[in-house]
């Protein structure tokens, strides 16, 4: 699979999850796994779409990917 195309596919499992599920990067790892997808591709990926601020980690009690835009949600929230 083409890494633009990964990317794409990450970021809209994270996406349509928002709000319903949270993934830890190994989920999202088993899942692209199962597609046929290198392990170090996925990882590769995961790191450009958070390098970008397209996604983020956030913790609780486990680190967590979600959409980048929630923590300019939350930055917007704070500086009020």
């Amino acid at each position: 699979m083409e890494k633009e195309e990964l990317k794409k596919q990450i970021y809209n499992l994270i996406k349509e999850a928002a709000g319903k599920k949270k993934y830890k990067q190994m989920d999202v790892i088993k899942h692209f796994r199962n597609l046929g997808v290198a392990d170090a591709e996925t990882k590769e990926a995961i790191r450009e779409l958070i390098d970008s601020g397209q996604l983020i980690y956030t913790y609780m009690g486990g680190s967590y990917i979600e959409l980048g835009t929630k923590l300019e949600e939350f930055e917007k929230k704070i500086m009020e």
